[in-house]
């Protein structure tokens, strides 16, 4: 009997420990998953950036996109518009980087903007993956415009006889094809395996396939940049030559300059708008590229993305400020447009006085006499007031029609 009993004590006391085990390991396994779960929450906090900078990134780069879409909008109505413009070749790029310009402020830096303003992103996870497409496409299509512009610019300056001999027509359309084709087939990789991938870090979608990203290294930027910049050093040699040619001839400087001048001032343009872009967006790339363990400050990436922000706005002040002939004519539709307003105005006054001015005659009619009539002098003074405001409105808008 005693032996059963304690064969008994001993088995429970078996069971309690193997419990009491068994419980300890559940336990410690619940605060270890815990644990490592606060700490993967604290590790993406502290990976996203801080809301100062992203509040502050939010209001620039809202005041920036405001002015960027009424600048291109501008732009593009002034150039489709007037003849003179809407047949230059150098236009017809203009309109085409300004649409892929409105593109890329009015979708991608918008989203960009409202997940700063948000501290996260807002647009779901189709418009995140939708937003690194269209940033590349958009990317590519802007640095192989100006490489096709460089190249035309090349030809036109130092070698005038091939362009005599070429078909503009022709490099406008292929140009133009080559632009929005060859990005959209750089794309393929990512479409294929589905590398997209969400970055607390930059409050949006990412590009994690090393296919993709080496794709868009040599194709996207490194080939058009070092194409634009031997094309520019072409130029520059070209007119530094011709003008040192011309102080050793005697040559009058005027003859010469005359002649590159108008070239020579379209070329800067583009070498500038190149700069502007050379200096937003690849600073942006470079660090993304070289901070693979993602050990800098996200407030990092806000300012970057900014820059970007800033240099694809600001393209339309440029063309305002270094082209003349589209400063002009933008300014001369934003008058004409002001004033279309102005005399629309004038119109609808005109026509409620004409308006308040037969009601009142017809009261007078009412009120005349017995029999209904209105006396002389009250027909002959409204028949004198409708001829006057009749004479003005017509006059008004003869001188409009004229004017504009």
């Amino acid at each position: 009997m005693t032996k059963l009993s304690f064969v008994i004590f001993f088995t429970l006391l078996i069971h309690i420990n193997d419990a009491y085990v068994n419980t300890t390991d559940e336990l410690s396994f619940m605060f270890n998953s815990t644990s490592s779960n606060r700490t993967v929450l604290t590790s993406q906090v502290l990976r996203q950036p801080t809301r100062q900078a992203t509040y502050l990134g939010a209001i620039l780069a809202f005041v920036f996109i405001f002015f960027g879409l009424i600048g291109n909008i501008l732009l593009i109505t002034t150039i489709l518009s007037v003849k003179k413009l809407r047949i230059n070749i150098i236009n017809i790029f203009i309109v085409s980087l300004q649409f892929n310009d409105l593109l890329n402020i009015g979708f991608n830096q918008l989203f960009v903007g409202l997940s700063y303003a948000n501290h996260h992103w807002v647009g779901g996870p189709l418009i995140c993956k939708l937003v690194v497409y269209f940033s590349t496409v958009c990317m590519g299509c802007l640095l192989w415009h100006h490489c096709l512009i460089a190249i035309h610019r090349l030809i036109v300056v130092v070698y005038p006889s091939l362009l005599r001999r070429m078909s503009v027509k022709t490099y406008v359309i292929v140009s133009l094809v080559i632009t929005r084709i060859l990005p959209i087939i750089c794309c393929i990789p990512s479409f294929a395996t589905y590398s997209i991938e969400y970055s607390p870090q930059a409050l949006r979608c990412s590009i994690r396939n090393k296919v993709q990203i080496f794709i868009n290294l040599t194709v996207l930027i490194i080939l058009p940049n070092v194409i634009i910049i031997f094309c520019f050093l072409g130029i520059f040699f070209h007119v530094y030559h011709a003008s040192y040619s011309s102080g050793r001839t005697n040559t009058p400087s005027t003859s010469v300059s005359h002649s590159l001048r108008r070239e020579i001032r379209i070329t800067k343009m583009f070498a500038v708008l190149f700069t502007l872009f050379f200096l937003g967006y690849h600073p942006y790339g470079f660090i993304r590229a070289y901070d693979k363990r993602r050990q800098l400050h996200p407030d990092i990436f806000v300012l970057l993305t900014l820059l970007y922000c800033i240099s694809i706005c600001a393209s339309p002040f440029v063309y305002g400020i270094m082209n003349n002939q589209l400063r002009h004519e933008c300014m001369r539709v934003i008058f004409n447009c002001w004033h279309c307003q102005k005399i629309d105005d004038y119109r609808k006054y005109s026509h409620g006085r004409l308006n308040s001015t037969v009601t009142t005659a017809l009261t007078v009619v009412n009120d005349g006499g017995d029999d209904g009539r209105a006396s002389p002098s009250t027909a002959s003074m409204y028949e004198l007031s409708c001829k006057t405001i009749r004479k003005k409105t017509s006059s008004v808008s003869r001188f409009d029609t004229a004017h504009i």
